[in-house]
């Protein structure tokens, strides 16, 4: 099992990480919306994992990962609408290497 600081730490880095991914490939407000509405469901069954019992005991360790799965998901989106968006322009999507 995990302990819910390492959840908390762990959830701040998922969270960091994808805002930053999603800060240039914001996707429109309706959108995130419907994936902050779609976390919660999601967060919840996450939270009855065994390995994150432990956070679920918390609203600390709640919150953080829901809102870990609220920024994966708009991260998420945001790099599949700049995809469909390069497509769109006749562009081929960006490669990276690594």
């Amino acid at each position: 099992m995990m302990s819910t600081p390492l959840v908390i730490a762990l959830g701040a880095v998922v969270i960091l990480v994808t805002s930053t991914l999603s800060v240039r490939r914001e996707p429109p407000f309706w959108m995130v919306l419907l994936v902050c509405l779609a976390a919660h469901p999601i967060g919840g069954a996450l939270l009855r994992l065994p390995v994150l019992a432990d956070a679920g005991l918390g609203t600390v360790g709640e919150w953080t990962v829901r809102l870990a799965v609220i920024s994966v998901g708009t991260a998420l989106l945001g790099l599949a609408l700049d995809r469909l968006r390069r497509r769109e322009q006749g562009r081929a999507p960006e490669r990276t290497t690594g």
